[in-house]
């Protein structure tokens, strides 16, 4: 009987501690679920607030073709801490405020947005570079769209009296004279203009003619040289008077066209002035028009008082006299001038290749410069990425965690941008070269053909 009631004791005791056990098993548990429930609500509160950053962007004021889609994007402002604005530990910071749950390229866009690099000023000078190397000089014999060109005018003033008949070494003084301009004249600048007034040319030489003879002077020809109406037009020429040298500067100013910036004025001659005219004073008068003129004298077979008063005339035209007494002479003063445009050709193939080298230089090292600084930034921008990517990183215990996707993006990103630095700079580069040396040698090829030109025709004087 006792062992019964000891047994029925000992039951009443574990169901009441079982008893007991379910209650408070049951509190626990619904202790834990209201945990649970408050971190999730917690999460899902950070969740909702968080809003991913968003880009603010810089505008060009020109460009001279479309950006890409990596030039829109690499014309971002730059993040917070990018630059000299770097500070590691407010990096971390920053970083703790993240969320836990984002995407790796949510991540990869809040990184770039504290720490990308400033390339917009790289990116207009890509867009808008032009490799093109123009060098514009006004060429001696064609014209070039230029605003600094000059258009000269050559004046030439024949004098065309009964002296001129007169033979030196067997041969016409007349005859040399026109064999003289007419191979200066197809030396002249293609662009140029000339003109040949004749004076001295109708009447005679006797006194009763002096009235009509002193004022006899006529312009046979003006505009672009052509050889045939330039031989036609001094064919018709028949020296005969008296020398109306003043009346002739006077006159030529009714030869000159009205775009002439530069003047350059000839007078062939063999005598004085032997109308009563003041040529010195004509001279002076003709250069004071606004227009820059200079007068040269070739004094053909002029004996000593003509010689200095020719002198005089040059002078007042702020040129210069020269005296030859045979054909020999006038045909060597003639090849000192085709001297004088060949220097002219030479200097200008100087200066444009001086002009060439110096722009191709420029936008070498434009090229280069760009390129440089696009790869500094963009391989300072990839090392605090990769570090932010690892602090961020080692917040989490988790391989799966999509922090450690993170490197990679960060790695392809800034691979993206140090290849479009490169390749964009080098192209650029390239194509300056290739420009820049076609150019020198245009003006190269050009200034040479245009000296052996130059060079043959003085040879055949």
């Amino acid at each position: 009987m006792k062992k019964v009631l000891i047994f029925l004791v000992f039951g009443l005791v574990l169901l009441t501690a079982c008893s007991a056990q379910q209650e408070g098993g049951a509190a626990s548990n619904e202790e834990t679920n209201d945990e649970t429930e408050v971190e999730n609500e917690d999460a899902e509160s950070n969740k909702e607030a968080f809003s991913e950053s968003e880009f603010s962007y810089y505008e060009l004021e020109e460009m001279a073709r479309p950006l890409t889609e990596l030039e829109q994007e690499l014309l971002r402002k730059p993040g917070k801490y990018s630059g000299d604005n770097y500070e590691e530990e407010a990096v971390k910071q920053e970083i703790d405020k993240l969320p836990d749950d984002l995407t790796a390229e949510q991540y990869l866009n809040e990184l770039v947005y504290l720490l990308a690099e400033d390339y917009h000023e790289e990116i207009d000078t890509i867009v808008n570079f032009d490799t093109e190397i123009n060098v514009e000089i006004a060429r001696p014999d064609e014209t070039v769209d230029s605003p600094t060109m000059k258009t000269a005018h050559y004046a030439i003033l024949m004098d065309a009296s009964s002296s001129m008949h007169q033979e030196i070494d067997g041969k016409k003084k007349w005859e040399s004279a026109k064999e003289a301009v007419t191979s200066f004249a197809e030396a002249l600048p293609g662009n140029a203009t000339v003109s040949i007034r004749v004076y001295g040319h109708e009447g005679t030489s006797e006194s009763e003619d002096k009235e009509l003879s002193c004022s006899s002077t006529e312009n046979i020809y003006s505009g672009g040289y052509d050889a045939d109406l330039f031989e036609k037009s001094l064919s018709k020429i028949y020296p005969s008077g008296y020398t109306p040298i003043a009346l002739a500067i006077e006159s030529s100013e009714e030869d000159i066209p009205e775009e002439a910036e530069e003047v350059v004025v000839y007078i062939v001659s063999d005598g004085i002035e032997t109308c009563d005219g003041n040529p010195v004073q004509a001279a002076e008068q003709l250069v004071e028009k606004g227009i820059q003129t200079v007068v040269n004298i070739i004094g053909f077979d002029v004996d000593d008082e003509g010689q200095q008063l020719l002198k005089e005339v040059a002078d007042a035209g702020n040129g210069e006299f020269t005296y030859v007494d045979s054909d020999r002479e006038l045909k060597k003063y003639m090849r000192e001038q085709y001297e004088a445009i060949q220097q002219a050709w030479y200097d200008w193939k100087q200066e444009g290749k001086s002009q060439s080298y110096e722009l191709k230089e420029q936008k070498k090292e434009l090229a280069y410069d760009t390129k440089q600084q696009m790869k500094d930034k963009s391989s300072r921008e990839k090392e605090r990425l990769k570090a932010a990517q690892q602090y961020l990183e080692d917040r989490f215990d988790d391989y799966h965690h999509p922090s450690n996707q993170v490197f990679g993006l960060v790695v392809d990103y800034s691979n993206e941008i140090w290849r479009y630095a490169v390749d964009s700079g080098n192209k650029l580069y390239r194509e300056s070269v290739d420009n820049g040396n076609a150019e020198y040698r245009e003006y190269v090829d050009e200034g040479n053909e245009k000296i052996r030109e130059t060079i043959d025709k003085k040879n055949s004087q």
